[in-house]
């Protein structure tokens, strides 16, 4: 399905080249079109994934590149197992072997979704000061009952005391309270940041125990 878009842009993009040669067009004007159509698509796909709300938009996005790691593990979170959960952050943590911190956080990812508490906070000890370390402690905070530490800590996004108190709410099996404190996470949220809230709010309702 991607090579057809890909194939369905490059016709276009070939059609409208012709159009312009058939017009006479001149070349400055058919360069700067080609430029300006360029820079519209890289910068609505930034958009897309850095700050739009439109959730679809970016599940579309996350599904078109769905080879890029990250994205593979939205995917795997949202219609994958336990099992692609892990294998995907695998990938991940290779992927980022040469971004320490990078490659921290999804190795701390990775021990929460397999429940190991002690490895998880090992990692996050380990951790550079900075809003991966502080959001990861708190959520490791949240999940040892430590729920005045996990509530203390600095967060840099506004969507992160949320996502933390639903952890809290999901802890003392408070199914409504969680609701709303990750609907709030997710309306405070954008680009794929937003995609991977909405995912995990899915998975955790689907695993509610």
């Amino acid at each position: 399905m991607n090579i057809l878009r890909l194939l369905m842009f490059y016709l276009v993009v070939l059609v409208i080249g012709a159009i312009f040669i058939w017009l006479k067009v001149p070349t400055s004007f058919s360069v700067a079109f080609f430029t300006i159509l360029a820079v519209a698509i890289v910068g609505y796909y930034a958009y897309t994934m850095t700050s739009s709300k439109n959730t679809k938009a970016i599940l579309r996005q996350v599904r078109n590149q769905k080879r890029n790691p990250t994205y593979a593990y939205a995917l795997a979170i949202k219609e994958g197992s336990k099992e692609d959960e892990i294998a995907a952050l695998d990938r991940l943590i290779e992927k980022f072997k040469n971004q320490p911190d990078g490659q921290q956080d999804y190795e701390f990812q990775r021990a929460v979704r397999l429940g190991d508490l002690a490895s998880a906070r090992d990692i996050v000890n380990s951790m550079k000061n900075g809003p991966l370390k502080s959001y990861n402690t708190a959520y490791v905070e949240a999940l040892s009952g430590k729920y005045g530490n996990a509530r203390n800590q600095p967060f840099l996004q506004p969507w992160m005391p949320h996502s933390i108190e639903a952890v809290i709410a999901k802890k003392q099996h408070k199914l409504e309270r969680y609701k709303e404190e990750m609907q709030l996470a997710i309306d405070k949220s954008r680009g794929i940041q937003r995609l991977m809230n909405q995912v995990t709010y899915e998975k955790t309702l689907k695993e509610w125990k």
